[in-house]
């Protein structure tokens, strides 16, 4: 009898011992499917609404970095406003956007800088994000699929339980996601492994949505954007709001004479 007790009290404690973990396969293509069905629903489920975001940037190579602050605001329409200020609220430049419409106002200068095309302008005044305003507030916003598409050209999973989804057109390249569906990393389409990386990092609200954009190229620049604060206006912005009056003093170059 004895012996059986002992018997007993070893298989129990074989039982209870904690037990390695099980590693989890590779996805199946309808699992991959599925989680880029997420990411879709989450960027359709984003309601059209006024915003207004509080910025704060970092910006330069490594050991060669400035700061700044900005405000950010739109109606959820392509129109879209931007001031950047240094220092204690001293505005460095006001930016507007409409559509391929990009005029930039510096009032140190007392200069108004125009452009119209479909590169990306802000990297031309010096900040180093790959992509228009239009796309940045899709991003901030959660409207992801308007960033990155609709659709994706191959998938695979990854050791750490994210999803590599390689993505056809502009702005391609590859991102990947968590099990939310959520993009959590993207680097740029380029030859030998050159080009733009950005990692998204969320706050904890309900969806989640972009907390700090992590920026890196290949060549050294670096950029780090931070919402600080996110508002919703209870009315949408009025035209004037929305729109940027040079001064008539003011004169009128192309974008390419502008010097940050």
């Amino acid at each position: 009898m004895k012996k059986i007790l002992l018997f007993c009290v070893a298989v129990l404690l074989c039982a209870c011992a904690k037990q390695p973990p099980v590693e989890r396969g590779p996805e199946t293509q309808t699992q991959l499917d599925s989680r880029w069905l997420k990411f879709t629903a989450l960027s359709a489920a984003v309601p059209a609404k006024p915003y207004r975001l509080q910025l704060s940037m970092r910006f330069g190579a490594k050991g060669d970095t400035r700061r700044v602050t900005a405000l950010f605001w739109g109606n959820s329409e392509r129109q879209l406003r931007l001031d950047v200020m240094a220092g204690v609220g001293a505005v460095v430049a006001k930016i507007l956007e409409d559509g391929q419409h990009f005029l930039v106002y510096s009032p140190r200068e007392n200069k108004g800088y125009f452009y119209q095309g479909a590169s990306q302008p802000l990297l031309q005044v010096g900040v180093p994000v790959p992509f228009d305003l239009g796309h940045l507030a899709d991003l901030l916003n959660g409207r992801y699929a308007a960033v990155f598409g609709e659709s994706f050209a191959a998938a695979s999973s990854l050791k750490d339980g994210l999803a590599r989804y390689e993505l056809p057109g502009e702005p391609g390249g590859s991102l990947d996601l968590n099990s939310q569906g959520l993009p959590v990393f993207w680097r740029e389409s380029s030859g030998g492994g050159r080009g733009w990386s950005m990692e998204i990092a969320y706050d904890d609200g309900h969806p989640p949505l972009p907390r700090r954009l992590t920026l890196i190229h290949s060549n050294g620049k670096r950029a780090i954007l931070l919402v600080k604060e996110r508002e919703k206006p209870a009315t949408a912005f009025t035209a004037e709001q929305m729109s940027l009056a040079l001064p008539e003093s003011a004169p009128l170059l192309p974008l390419a004479q502008y010097k940050n």
